[in-house]
């Protein structure tokens, strides 16, 4: 595909430094352009081999249960799964399936020492197969030691057709048995037809045709899959269910260098023999995606999000504030009675105001921290905090205050879940369009920005836990250490484009200039 705006009577092409159609928002030479000069893909041969490969998954599902039994799905599960105790047993639904049949057929073999399965069918005459065909090669690392134990079920099937099989699903077939397991890169995407993918592990790069997979996917995905390759068409023969984010990169980086120090050369045939530590890292991406875990809520001191409110009874306005207008910290009478309500004579009804505490457990380069609201009203004062400890630490600040002029009454307790399922506590349509206004206005785009900018140069020298405990600053020496800031850039550009940050792309073009990763 090539990137195209059209005017009346004009058709231009995108520029390198136009901002890419995609709308990823990078420049086009830093996104698709990869995607938009890759060669056309052989429509032909991909037609022949659909054609072709029609009915040929199920003619492979016999093969293997007429040379296996049917036992031999759940004995290729538990391994594909890690013997991992609690595992979910095999699933014909489970979303692993578009990964585990690819390897149960071209890659796996039952382990001749441990198995239950007993090879070989009645109608199966290896000796005669063997003699009139030949033996295709072994899986690496795997030997002959039992009749039938040493070849895939792809490879039998193979046998069994002999001269009948066509010659190029005999040639997919073989490429399919070639083709390892691998992390991927989104390099860039073409949604609808296809993306360039490069490994991560032996660094092959690769313009993969895939309608499906491809609409979703984004540069800096990470996929989990298996890249077949038949005269210069690479293909998805197997993928994972859901795209990995460019933050979780350093499992994948380390399994990549334990390979590399393993004497192991980084190719096709070398990564082949790495099937099941890929699959541990892959169970351990792709596990949280699928059944993400329970979110803790937590506000910026560290304690679990329990919304309070807690409701006093008092006797006066104006004395109420007066007693409690010292937790507004610096804030001075004149700003704080700004947005308050008097009656005819000019004695205090209503107020509202935030209680207020210096700095900030997990932002140092905050000035204070809200710990919650307060709103008087007319014989009532009303606290709402966001944590049991703040709720308590009011109350303790209440009965020093307040004097005998307040008396607790109650407090209501509302779970994150509940307040999430109707909206922020208190909030309504004109406030959230109010809030939304805010938002927008120049002044507050600049101070947001100014936060971010603040933010992210510290972060440039923070000790960060993905990086090994190293800062952005120090991991970048090394080339491993680049990949994954990188990957934490990208993952941080995603974020604050969907969040609408300002200033969010000009700010990470300077993060990258001080990492010298341009």
């Amino acid at each position: 595909m090539i990137c195209f705006e059209t005017l009346p009577g004009v058709i231009m092409k995108t520029g390198r430094n136009d901002p890419c159609p995609c709308g990823s928002g990078k420049k086009f030479k830093h996104c698709c352009q990869k995607a938009d000069s890759m060669p056309a893909s052989n429509e032909l041969l991909l037609r022949r081999l659909r054609q072709l490969n029609e009915g040929l998954i199920g003619r492979l599902l016999d093969t293997a249960i007429d040379t296996f039994g049917k036992e031999a799905i759940y004995e290729a599960w538990d391994e594909f799964m890690l013997w991992e105790e609690g595992a979910p047993g095999f699933d014909p639904e489970s979303p692993h399936v578009q990964v585990f049949w690819p390897w149960f057929y071209h890659h796996w073999l039952p382990d001749p020492q441990e198995t239950a399965v007993e090879p070989g069918a009645p109608d199966v005459n290896w000796a005669r197969a063997q003699a009139r065909h030949g033996s295709p090669p072994s899986p690496p690392g795997r030997g002959n030691e039992g009749e039938g134990m040493e070849l895939t079920v792809t490879q039998v099937y193979i046998k069994k057709n002999g001269d009948r099989l066509d010659p190029l699903v005999r040639r997919y077939l073989v490429a399919c048995h070639e083709a390892p397991f691998s992390f991927h890169d989104v390099v860039a995407c073409e949604p609808g037809k296809g993306f360039v993918l490069r490994d991560i592990v032996s660094g092959e790069e690769r313009h993969v045709t895939e309608h499906g997979g491809s609409k979703h996917a984004k540069p800096g995905d990470i996929l989990f899959a298996q890249v077949v390759v038949l005269d210069g068409l690479a293909q998805l023969e197997g993928c994972a269910p859901l795209l990995i984010s460019p933050a979780n990169k350093a499992p994948i980086l380390a399994l990549r260098k334990k390979i590399a120090g393993a004497g192991v050369p980084s190719t096709r045939e070398g990564l082949r023999q790495y099937d099941l530590e890929m699959f541990a890292v892959y169970h351990d991406l792709i596990e949280p995606l699928l059944n993400p875990p329970q979110p803790k809520f937590t506000n910026t001191d560290g304690d679990p999000l329990l919304f309070h409110r807690l409701i006093y009874d008092i006797d006066s306005p104006q004395t109420a504030f007066d007693a409690l207008k010292g937790l507004a910290l610096d804030a001075t009478d004149t700003e704080l009675l700004a947005g308050a309500v008097h009656d005819a004579h000019g004695r205090l009804r209503k107020i509202e105001f935030s209680w207020r505490k210096r700095g900030n457990k997990q932002h140092k380069d905050w000035n204070n921290t809200i710990l919650g609201n307060i709103r008087i009203d007319v014989g009532t004062l009303t606290v709402e905090v966001n944590s049991e400890k703040r709720a308590n630490k009011f109350k303790t600040q209440a009965k020093k205050l307040l004097g005998p002029g307040a008396r607790y009454r109650t407090t209501v307790i509302e779970s994150p879940e509940a307040m999430l399922a109707h909206g922020a506590p208190g909030m309504t349509e004109q406030q959230r369009a109010e809030q939304a206004a805010l938002e927008s206005d120049p002044e507050v785009q600049a101070e947001m920005a100014k936060f971010l900018e603040a933010h992210y140069g510290h972060w440039l020298n923070d000790r960060i836990p993905a990086l090994g405990n190293k800062t952005p600053l120090q991991a970048v020496k090394t080339p491993e250490g680049r990949e994954l800031v990188e990957a934490l850039l990208v993952q941080f550009e995603r974020d604050m484009r969907e969040q609408k940050m300002p200033g969010s792309e000009a700010l990470i073009e300077r993060l990258r200039q001080r990492l010298n990763l341009n």
